[in-house]
């Protein structure tokens, strides 16, 4: 079974629209929430992840307070080769947030809910962020 038709993974592209990106072209402009949801072997937190996705991304339209939108989308295996390989702190499975296509953070495997908040304010508060700057 392929990691993108577990349930709760398959839902995000089902249910909630979300689309599977081959490349980080394919994000846009904006913010999108990227699950890299482990493809090489399926992970125990992956269901967890994409059960919390559409939450997530509840939490950080809050926390931009409507500034810019924020989308979400899920990687297929290639894109989440190369972001693990050319960022080699990612465990997965994890959150990548893109901001226009860029990779500006991530979250690896499954955190409790106060870690998500907390790490969503700092991001979102930047004021390089309100303004659509990249963040150092």
């Amino acid at each position: 079974m392929s990691v993108l038709e577990l349930p709760l993974v398959k839902g995000l592209t089902t249910r909630h629209g979300m689309p599977v990106l081959h490349t980080l072209e394919q994000a846009g402009a904006g913010f999108v929430l990227l699950l890299l949801p482990s493809h090489s072997r399926i992970h125990l937190e992956t269901p967890d992840l994409a059960a919390i996705l559409p939450d997530l991304l509840q939490l950080g339209a809050a926390s931009l307070q409507g500034a810019q939108p924020i989308g979400g989308a899920v990687a297929d295996a290639t894109l989440e080769a190369a972001l693990v390989r050319n960022d080699g702190d990612i465990s997965l499975p994890a959150l990548v947030l893109l901001e226009n296509g860029q990779v500006k953070t991530s979250i690896s495997r499954m955190r409790d809910w106060e870690t998500y908040v907390s790490r969503f304010g700092v991001i979102f508060a930047s004021p390089a962020t309100q303004s659509g700057e990249p963040v150092a």
